[in-house]
C-alpha cells in the first residue's frame, strides 16, 4: 500500500487547484464528504482510481496492480466521484501525473502480454524459436501507413490497440492466415506479425496455431510509407 500511496496523487482536506483544458478554467477542489463517507472504498473512471484510505484522498491511473494492491488491503469499491478523470489535472502536478499515467501505460502492455501468454498456455499454444521471430515483422500496435499502386490505407495489428485482452483478443490469439506468399499470425505475446513465404506454417503447426480469418498484410503489393519500419520488412527477407 505503501507503494501504491508514493505512485498516487494526494488530495489534501483543504483541497487542490484543478485544471479544466478544455475550458481554460481553474478550480479548487475540496472532497469532504467523499473524505467522510467512503473511507476504506474507491471508485474508478475512465482508467483513473480513486480511494480513500485511513481518511485521506488519493488519485492514480488504474491498473491491475493498483486495483489488486487496494483488494488485498481491505477497500471495496464504490461509485463516487473520481477526480482527474475527464481531462481534468492538479494544476501544480501536472508534470508528475503526466509520468504516472506514462508508467501506467507501459504496465498496460506488460499485462496484455502476460495475459495472453497466459491463456495461450492454457490452450496449448507454444512459443516460437527465437531464430524464427528474428525473421518476422512486427505490425506496430498503433499501426502504419501502407501504399498500394492505386490507394494508400492504414494496418492495424489483429487484435486492435493491444492494450486490453478479451474474447475479441482470444479468438485469434495462436490463429495465422497465408496469402500470396505472405503469412499473418497472432502470436502468444498478443502482436500480429508476418513472415515471408510459407517456410514458417510448419513451425506454426507444430506449436498448436490454427489457420483462421486474418488479414494478410503486404500481400497485394502494399509497401510501407515509414522508411524505418520498410527497411525493418525488406531485412526479414
Amino acid at each position: 500500500m505503501i507503494n501504491l500511496i508514493r505512485n498516487s496523487i494526494h488530495i489534501p482536506e483543504g483541497g487542490c487547484e484543478v485544471y479544466w483544458p478544455q475550458d481554460g478554467k481553474t478550480e479548487t477542489l475540496v472532497l469532504p464528504s467523499i473524505r467522510s463517507k467512503f473511507n476504506g472504498h474507491y471508485a474508478v473512471n475512465n482508467s483513473t482510481i480513486c480511494y480513500v484510505h485511513k481518511n485521506e484522498v488519493y488519485v492514480t491511473p488504474w491498473t491491475q496492480s493498483a486495483e489488486r494492491t487496494l483488494l488485498k488491503a481491505g477497500l471495496s469499491e464504490e461509485n463516487f466521484y473520481v477526480p482527474f478523470s475527464n481531462w481534468d489535472y492538479p494544476k501544480h502536478e501536472e508534470q508528475r501525473w503526466v509520468s504516472l499515467w506514462k508508467k501506467a501505460m507501459e504496465s498496460y502492455l506488460l499485462d496484455y502480454e502476460a495475459n495472453c501468454a497466459k491463456w495461450c498456455c492454457k490452450h496449448h499454444i507454444g512459443a516460437l524459436a527465437e531464430s524464427t521471430m528474428r525473421r518476422c515483422f512486427r505490425i506496430p500496435s498503433d499501426g502504419m501507413s501502407v501504399k498500394h499502386p492505386l490507394y494508400e490505407t492504414d494496418v492495424y495489428p489483429a487484435c486492435g490497440g493491444e492494450i486490453c485482452m478479451d474474447s475479441t483478443v482470444e479468438d485469434k490469439l495462436g490463429r495465422f492466415c497465408s496469402n500470396n506468399g505472405k503469412v499473418v499470425f497472432v502470436y502468444r505475446d498478443g502482436h500480429t506479425y508476418v513472415a515471408r513465404g510459407y517456410w514458417i506454417l510448419s513451425e506454426l503447426k507444430d506449436a498448436g496455431y490454427t489457420e483462421g480469418s486474418l488479414f494478410v498484410p503486404f500481400s497485394n503489393g502494399e509497401t510501407i510509407v515509414d522508411p524505418v519500419l520498410a527497411k525493418r520488412w525488406e531485412d526479414c527477407k
